[in-house]
Order: structure tokens, then sequence, then C-alpha cells
């Protein structure tokens, strides 16, 4: 089985999912799982989290000898660096980061620094994939090529799409149980692979901008935090940095994956989130309001669409969530 170590300051912890389906993780307020499924033949789902303020790091030990493996991940929340042995580090200082690993024989560590908690769902790819996906599928020669065990020294980053972002949500809160929960876990991941696949054209693109328009991109990423409930219009924001509208969505979209609008969505849906896992009292209507929403009809809706769940019910899960999971 291949072993896990987890590790923060001078505290280290051993672990392999022959013992448990789910790893766990606790060390000062630093509280983490990372679960790991079987939902198809040769393929693997991975599911982590860790609320609040955390820094920690997962040391994972090289594949089998000759067995092709691929791993695509989903940062949905943190910074940190990963690296893959012999390879190199791959940085990342935002929210949002679809990842390719290709570890066989070859450890990775990732190295978690997470403001606002740590969200993790990746897929496992083992040569069993390919018989079961069929030849009808093709998939890309990158996985091809690693699952088959001739590619192994691939581990890039880039910018994590909205559809895989979406799914990624909805993966971590699933909305049914029992065999409902197998069957949706299947579609799901199914849904994301094929989103996972037409986004390896991303992979390894270098970002249209200059550092100078890197900097604005990330200050008027700023400005749309600080004031989620009555930001500027692009116009606004554009004239606020000093880029052109159509310079600094495109920006957004090298850097973040989607337009300035859509990120600014999501900022506050994700803002939602944490205040209803931090067990806020605010009425809905009132934190809908506060989030820039003029109906709690339409925030519901967003909310619904994003994380697969109403905000009320989620509300009731999240008080329970770390409670199971401990």
């Amino acid at each position: 089985m291949t072993e896990w170590l987890f590790s923060s300051g001078n505290c280290v912890v051993e672990r392999d999912f022959s013992e448990a389906e789910m790893l766990r993780f606790q060390h000062g307020s630093t509280r983490a799982y990372l679960e790991e499924t079987q939902v198809l033949p040769g393929i693997w789902l991975y599911r982590g989290e860790a609320p609040g303020h955390s820094r920690f790091n997962i040391d994972v030990e090289g594949g089998s000898p000759k067995r092709g493996r691929v791993i695509l991940g989903s940062m949905l929340s943190s910074r940190g660096t990963m690296t893959m042995e012999g390879c190199g580090n791959r940085i990342w200082r935002d929210d949002g980061r679809f990842y390719v690993l290709t570890p066989i024989e070859r450890a990775v560590r990732y190295e978690i620094d997470a403001e606002l908690g740590w969200r993790n769902v990746s897929l496992r790819l083992e040569a069993e994939a390919l018989d079961f996906l069929g030849e009808d599928s093709a998939p890309p020669d990158l996985i091809t090529g690693a699952l088959e065990g001739r590619l192994d020294d691939i581990a890039d980053m880039t910018p994590l799409p909205t559809a895989i972002r979406a799914l990624g949500h909805t993966l971590l809160r699933s909305p049914y149980g029992g065999t409902m929960q197998k069957l949706f876990r299947q579609a799901k991941v199914l849904e994301l692979l094929a989103h996972q696949m037409s986004a390896f054209g991303d992979v390894s693109e270098e970002s249209p901008l200059n550092a100078r328009e890197l900097a604005k991109v990330r200050m008027a990423r700023d400005r749309l935090l600080f004031d989620l409930r009555d930001p500027p219009d692009l116009e606004g924001l554009a004239r606020e940095v000093g880029l052109p509208a159509k310079r600094l969505n495109r920006g957004f979209r090298a850097v973040y994956g989607m337009t300035a609008f859509a990120y600014l969505r999501d900022a506050r849906l994700d803002a939602a989130r944490r205040a209803l896992e931090e067990g806020t009292n605010l009425p809905l209507k009132q934190l809908a309001w506060e989030l820039g929403y003029g109906q709690v009809s339409n925030f519901v809706t967003a909310f619904r669409r994003r994380f697969g769940v109403t905000p009320g019910s989620y509300r009731g899960e999240a008080s329970e969530t770390y409670v199971r999971r401990d």
C-alpha cells in the first residue's frame, strides 16, 4: 500500500489507506482529513478538507514500479507548493488550480498554506481505467502514455476551469447516501473526468500577462474581495487598476480560469459557505444582502447550483461535518 505522511511543525503522522478509507490528521488548530474511494475500475476519488487557517504537509511515496498512474487534481481552496521528485516545484498563490501528475516511482509532496481552509478533490487513474473507458473515449496522449507506464515525468498546474471547480465542490458535499451516493459519485466522477480531459490543452500554457499586468490583475482581485456587497463593475474596476476591461478579463481567465464577474460570483458563494460552516446566526436573507444579492431566491439558486445543496441544508450539514469526520 502507498504510505502517506502528514506533518505540521514537529508533529509527523504516518498513514495508509489499508487502515481506513479516511485518514485524519490533527495538530494544534489544524484538523484535516483525506478520503480515498474507488468509484470505478481503475479510477479512485480523493476528497480532502481542513477548516480555518491550516499549515501542514502531505508526503506520498512513489507508485509501484512500471505501474502506470495519473493524478488529476483540483485545489479548490488554499495556496502552497506541489513537488514531484525530479520535477521541481509548482507554486500556487491563489485558490483554484488544476494539476496533473504522473508519479510512477516518484514521491510527491504537497505543502499546504491555507488562510481560509483547504479543499481538494482529485482522481487517480491506473491502467485498468483504459479498459473501462474503452478505445472510443480517446484519452489524451499524456493519459495513455502515463497509464501504459511510458511517461513518468509530468508535473504541471494551470488555473482551475469553472466547470471542474463546480464539480469538485459538488463531490465534497454529496446530497445522497447509501446506494444513491455511490451512483451519484460515479456519474459526477465521469463528468469530472470528461472536463479534466478537455482541460489538457490549457496545461503548460504560459500566462499572456507580463509581470506588471499580473500585479494589476491580483490588485483587481483584492479589490473585489474587499467589498463583496458593493464592488465596482468591470469598467470601474479596470479604471481603478489601470488596465483595459478586455485585458483585465483576459488576465482573470489566465490567472483564475474565469472572468472577473465569475470570480466575484464564486467569491460571494465561498464567503457564504465559510460563514455557514463557522456557524453564523444571520438569517439567509441578511447573509444574502451582505454578499451583494438583492433577492434571497437568487442567492439560494446560485448556492445550490455551486454546491449541490441549498444554504439552509448546508447550514445543518456544516455543523456536523467535522464532528462526524473527527
